[in-house]
């Protein structure tokens, strides 16, 4: 019976213990001069560094080489939406050229990881864009950020 008595006081005890010890973060909404931090996730700006293509950010690094730049603009113009919708499942009456823009993404050395976002830019495709917004990336399919602030045409001659 003691030891029944003494496993619940323990277990009362560390319940309490990180009752305080772990305070949800609107507990917490003071910095060190006391006043109060009203930033949340969603008030943070993020930045996505990308090719634009119909509505969508490829983050990547930008082509270094004109021949791999151009194959890519090729395939994203032509097949990105088709890519995305396609459930990455050859069935047996799937076509060549089908399989082929398959193999093309498939082969990239980055996967092609497209994040939607409502453009109300003058953006062209293949454009390398700096997108800031405000909040996180939403888990969905396809991913989708939150309020875009500013949108930057990257110039490499620069």
């Amino acid at each position: 019976m003691k030891k029944v008595i003494l496993l619940i006081t323990v277990v009362l005890l560390l319940f309490l213990f990180s009752i305080f010890t772990f305070s949800s973060p609107s507990e917490n909404l003071s910095n060190d001069k006391g006043e109060n931090n009203t930033s949340t996730f969603e008030d943070e700006e993020s930045t996505l560094l990308g090719y634009y293509f119909h509505g969508y950010i490829d983050m990547r690094e930008p082509f270094e080489s004109f021949d791999e730049a151009s194959t890519y603009m090729y395939y994203m113009n032509n097949y990105l939406e088709d890519y995305l919708n396609q459930q990455f499942v050859l069935t047996e009456g799937s076509h060549a050229e089908n399989e082929a823009y398959i193999r093309y993404f498939e082969q990239l050395e980055d996967p092609v990881y497209p994040i939607f976002f409502q453009n109300k830019y003058d953006l062209n495709n293949g454009e390398y864009v700096k997108v800031t917004f405000k909040g996180g990336i939403m888990e969905s399919h396809p991913a989708q950020i939150g309020e875009v602030t500013d949108v930057e045409v990257v110039n490499f001659t620069e």
